[in-house]
């Protein structure tokens, strides 16, 4: 006989009608998921069924501000995004948007390699 560890929640329609508001005013999934004592996972289903476009994770204007001075300062980027709450790439986007890193992926970087002796 199989047992189940942890107990399903359901949430009615008013509740994920709440869960889509709060969404939608900012709130981030792991803090939806714990108000409503679900998974994020479970979150990110309410949310693609009430075909709610989801969010990029990134930094605002400030916090990309803030992650471009702390850059400048030293710090590394996995530091400042464990500061910041968001992952390394999210503050890499940052710092190439600010210009204090290169883009690898720029098309006229690619140009001068297709142009350069490495392609003959």
């Amino acid at each position: 006989m199989r047992t189940v560890e942890t107990a399903q929640t359901f949430l009615t329609a008013a509740e994920v009608d709440a869960l889509v508001g709060d969404y939608l005013a900012g709130m981030g999934v792991k803090a939806l998921a714990e108000r409503y004592g679900i998974h994020r996972a479970t979150v990110f289903s309410h949310l693609r069924r009430r075909n709610v476009p989801s969010r990029r994770p990134g930094l605002g204007i400030d916090e990309k501000a803030e992650a471009v001075r702390l850059a400048r300062a030293g710090v590394s980027m996995r530091a400042i995004g464990r500061r910041m709450g968001v992952d390394r790439k999210a503050v890499r986007v940052a710092l190439v948007e600010a210009g204090l890193i290169v883009d690898d992926t720029d098309d006229s970087r690619l140009d001068r390699l297709a142009g350069s002796d490495l392609t003959d």
